[in-house]
Protein backbone atom coordinates (compact mmCIF):
# COMPACT_ATOMS: atom_id res chain seq x y z
CA UNK A 1 0.00 0.00 0.00
CA UNK A 2 1.23 3.46 -0.47
CA UNK A 3 0.19 6.86 0.63
CA UNK A 4 -1.84 9.42 -1.51
CA UNK A 5 1.20 11.91 -1.26
CA UNK A 6 3.51 8.74 -2.56
CA UNK A 7 0.99 7.77 -5.52
CA UNK A 8 0.77 11.62 -6.32
CA UNK A 9 4.45 12.27 -6.17
CA UNK A 10 5.06 9.36 -8.41
CA UNK A 11 1.99 10.13 -10.88
CA UNK A 12 3.42 13.53 -11.07
CA UNK A 13 6.59 12.56 -11.77
CA UNK A 14 5.95 9.92 -14.59
CA UNK A 15 3.26 11.94 -16.56
CA UNK A 16 4.92 15.48 -16.00
CA UNK A 17 8.82 14.07 -16.80
CA UNK A 18 9.77 15.50 -13.39
CA UNK A 19 12.27 14.43 -11.25
CA UNK A 20 12.93 14.93 -7.53
CA UNK A 21 16.18 16.73 -5.55
CA UNK A 22 16.65 15.28 -2.12
CA UNK A 23 16.83 17.69 0.78
CA UNK A 24 16.83 16.85 4.51
CA UNK A 25 14.29 14.62 6.50
CA UNK A 26 12.58 17.17 8.00
CA UNK A 27 12.36 19.71 4.59
CA UNK A 28 9.65 18.80 1.43
CA UNK A 29 11.82 17.58 -1.82
CA UNK A 30 11.10 19.67 -4.62
CA UNK A 31 9.96 18.56 -8.14
CA UNK A 32 11.47 20.13 -11.08
CA UNK A 33 10.84 19.15 -14.60
CA UNK A 34 12.91 17.15 -16.38
CA UNK A 35 12.71 19.24 -19.80
CA UNK A 36 13.30 23.18 -20.39
CA UNK A 37 10.26 23.06 -22.66
CA UNK A 38 7.09 24.50 -21.28
CA UNK A 39 4.27 22.47 -20.98
CA UNK A 40 1.41 23.43 -24.17
CA UNK A 41 -1.76 21.91 -21.30
CA UNK A 42 -0.42 23.74 -18.86
CA UNK A 43 -0.93 21.16 -16.15
CA UNK A 44 0.70 21.62 -12.86
CA UNK A 45 2.14 19.44 -10.07
CA UNK A 46 -0.22 17.76 -7.40
CA UNK A 47 2.31 17.68 -5.30
CA UNK A 48 5.34 20.12 -5.23
CA UNK A 49 7.01 20.05 -2.98
CA UNK A 50 6.59 16.35 -1.78
CA UNK A 51 6.65 15.69 1.97
CA UNK A 52 9.97 14.26 2.62
CA UNK A 53 7.54 10.97 4.03
CA UNK A 54 6.73 10.51 0.60
CA UNK A 55 9.81 11.16 -0.87
CA UNK A 56 11.42 7.97 1.63
CA UNK A 57 8.56 5.63 0.82
CA UNK A 58 8.99 6.08 -2.99
CA UNK A 59 13.31 5.27 -2.42
CA UNK A 60 12.31 2.20 0.17
CA UNK A 61 10.06 0.98 -2.10
CA UNK A 62 12.11 1.38 -5.30
CA UNK A 63 10.06 3.35 -7.19
CA UNK A 64 12.65 6.37 -7.45
CA UNK A 65 16.66 5.67 -8.13
CA UNK A 66 18.97 8.26 -7.89
CA UNK A 67 21.17 9.28 -10.67
CA UNK A 68 23.41 11.31 -8.44
CA UNK A 69 23.78 12.10 -4.73
CA UNK A 70 20.63 14.26 -4.30
CA UNK A 71 18.46 14.04 -7.90
CA UNK A 72 15.87 11.05 -7.92
CA UNK A 73 14.04 9.87 -11.15
CA UNK A 74 11.33 7.23 -11.61
CA UNK A 75 12.94 3.26 -11.28
CA UNK A 76 11.27 0.62 -14.03
CA UNK A 77 9.46 -0.80 -10.99
CA UNK A 78 8.04 2.74 -10.08
CA UNK A 79 7.24 2.88 -13.70
CA UNK A 80 5.51 -0.38 -13.65
CA UNK A 81 3.78 -0.01 -10.35
CA UNK A 82 2.28 3.40 -12.36
CA UNK A 83 1.04 1.30 -15.27
CA UNK A 84 -0.64 -1.31 -13.15
CA UNK A 85 -2.18 0.31 -10.19
CA UNK A 86 -2.56 4.46 -10.63
CA UNK A 87 -2.73 4.99 -14.38
CA UNK A 88 -5.98 2.75 -14.77
CA UNK A 89 -7.40 5.04 -12.07
CA UNK A 90 -6.62 8.20 -13.13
Amino acid sequence: MMSVGGQQALQDMIELQMYLVAQSQQTPWPLFPRSTKTRSDGRKPKRNPVESSAAKELVEQGFIEPTSNRTFVVSKSGFEFYKQEIQPHS
